[in-house]
């Protein structure tokens, strides 16, 4: 109860210093004058195409000057939306999960697609599958790296900025990140987060987040792709348009890939007039968690425990 109540004072805090997101920010997301959503134009119109449109947003991000604060950093201040409604990042088939239709991979490197697993960790995610729960079946915390792209992301994020300070905020179990843009010391390594210790700064118009410091708990699925405590993550958000960010994550763990991968997906500007206040959210059902916990244990499955093994060295 503690933590979460300074966790409210902190994002309080930030909402106090950067505004509330109200008709500035729907004017500048496009909000048709009879208050319906105007469509907005894009740079980059393949947003569900997401190797596509990667490669678009490459070579079109430096041609766009941004909305600018007070500081001349760019404004990233409002609710952004990524495209990806599914749990899986590779891509998915018609019918492979139920009524979801095609969808294209997340990852556009290695330029397959695909995980690279290296042969212990393969093993190890097929076991996984089989025997453990997602820890988001069991309202566990959407974390870093998957805050991103989750399905529950689809609500929005609400990023507030100010100079030394930058919070994402989602509509789930009150998940927020912190990311420190000055030179405030970086947490022991014995010290293990679910959203990790993020620093951040500005490559000319793209802000870059270090994340170190991720707890082994999350899967970066549904199917079972786990981390090691060793992981560490880049993440690199750039506007593409007025309405578009291109959103860019590298995940580094030699315990479970044989290299980096890198995954791209759109962020859209939210163009309605109704942000969601912050601090007037629900809590996800802890007894309907309770409840699908009690389910999946009694036909044999049993919470993810973490990272257990040692890869061969």
């Amino acid at each position: 109860m503690r933590t979460r109540f300074f966790g409210a004072l902190a994002i309080a805090a930030i909402a106090s210093s950067v505004g509330v997101l109200g008709n500035e920010q729907a004017t500048r997301g496009g909000v048709a004058s009879n208050g319906q959503d105007a469509a907005p134009t894009r740079t980059c119109d393949m947003v569900y195409n997401f190797p596509e449109f990667h490669k678009c947003a490459v070579e079109n991000m430096g041609s766009f000057d941004p909305p600018r604060n007070a500081d001349g950093k760019p404004d990233l201040n409002g609710i952004w939306r990524p495209t990806r409604i599914a749990q899986d990042i590779e891509e998915i088939v018609p019918g492979q999960y139920g009524n979801f239709p095609h969808m294209h991979t997340l990852i556009v490197d290695p330029p397959n697609g695909k995980f690279p697993y290296n042969e212990w960790a393969m093993k190890e995610r097929f076991r996984n599958e089989k025997v453990f729960l997602s820890p988001t079946a069991v309202c566990l915390p959407v974390a870093q790296p998957r805050w991103s792209y989750s399905p529950v992301s689809v609500t929005g994020h609400r990023i507030m900025q100010r100079e030394d300070l930058i919070v994402f905020s989602m509509e789930r179990l009150h998940t927020y990140r912190m990311i420190h843009m000055n030179d405030r010391a970086l947490l022991p390594e014995d010290i293990h987060l679910w959203q990790g210790d993020s620093r951040g700064h500005w490559d000319g118009n793209t802000l870059v987040i270090k994340t170190t410091n991720l707890n082994d708990l999350m899967w970066m699925d549904h199917i079972g792709t786990f981390l090691s405590p060793d992981v560490t993550t880049e993440e690199r958000i750039t506007f593409v348009d007025e309405n578009t960010l291109h959103y860019e994550q590298t995940i580094t763990d030699p315990n479970v890939f044989t290299q980096p991968v890198t995954i791209s997906v759109p962020f859209l500007r939210s163009v309605t007039d109704n942000p969601v206040d912050l601090m007037d959210l629900e809590d996800t059902s802890i007894e309907n968690c309770e409840e699908e916990l009690i389910h999946m244990m009694n036909v044999g499955q049993v919470p993810f425990p973490g990272y257990e093994g040692i890869a061969p060295k």
